[in-house]
């Protein structure tokens, strides 16, 4: 008998329709949960909720919004409770990167990087806790970055967003603990992503993880066996190494 660990849980992914959080999705579902995945990309949220329904027979809703926007947030939400349930498990993986020197950076670029990056993870939060509280259950994996953990050149804007994302985790998952509620940050190391491959076309990509990887990590973190992990950074970095872009 296959026991599903995360059996009629509700899961709220950001950036659910390619990549990391694609797969995340679908192993969100093959795993029991019923799953929103949020996407300001509609194809793309359209075809992930359609794969989980037809093709693993699972249950799981599209919606399209942009995770800087806090009405859209607020209302994407609305419709997971309305459609789904109330909310156990917020993924916030959408995330932006930007390799440029840092006096070529202009204030709309590294605003637009800081807005997606951690004022999306904040909304999120935001708008998910309380009724996290009100069952004094759930889990909150944020997606921050190899990069949080380092300095690097050509890409001050990512980095500043990144720490910023392991700062949040550290500190909502500390107050969070009373009501049974656990926050983690995820940091990977090289990900062989579409974003990447549009960043970086000509690195050599040998030992980068695949997004089924970070996926597995994610997953895990959801897992009731992983009650111990709580307000923590967890590098996931494979083989691979940051590099240079």
């Amino acid at each position: 008998m296959v026991y599903l660990e995360l059996k009629d849980k509700v899961a709220f992914v950001t950036g659910g329709g390619r990549g990391i959080g694609r797969e995340t999705c679908i192993l969100l579902a093959k795993q029991g949960a019923k799953v929103a995945v949020f996407s300001n990309k509609q194809t793309e949220s359209e075809e992930t909720a359609s794969y989980i329904s037809t093709e693993l027979g699972g249950e799981a809703i599209s919606l399209v919004g942009d995770v800087r926007k806090e009405d859209d947030v607020n209302k994407a939400v609305q419709e997971t409770q309305e459609e789904l349930g109330s909310i156990d498990i917020l993924i916030n993986n959408a995330g932006v990167m930007l390799l440029k020197p840092f006096h070529e950076t202009t204030v709309e670029e590294w605003d637009f990087v800081q807005e997606v990056n951690i004022r999306g993870v904040y909304l999120c939060a935001r708008a998910v806790v309380p009724q996290m509280k009100e069952k004094r259950d759930g889990v909150i994996i944020n997606l921050s970055s190899i990069w949080g953990t380092k300095g690097g050149p050509d890409r001050s804007a990512y980095i500043a967003s990144k720490y910023a994302v392991i700062g949040f985790s550290k500190a909502l998952g500390e107050e969070l603990k009373p009501d049974k509620i656990r926050v983690n940050a995820v940091c990977p190391g090289p990900v062989d992503t579409k974003m990447m491959e549009e960043l970086a076309p000509d690195v050599d990509k040998e030992n980068w993880l695949q997004p089924i990887d970070l996926a597995n990590v994610i997953v895990d973190l959801c897992l009731p066996k992983m009650k111990a992990v709580t307000g923590t950074a967890i590098e996931a970095f494979g083989n691979g190494r940051p590099v240079n872009l």
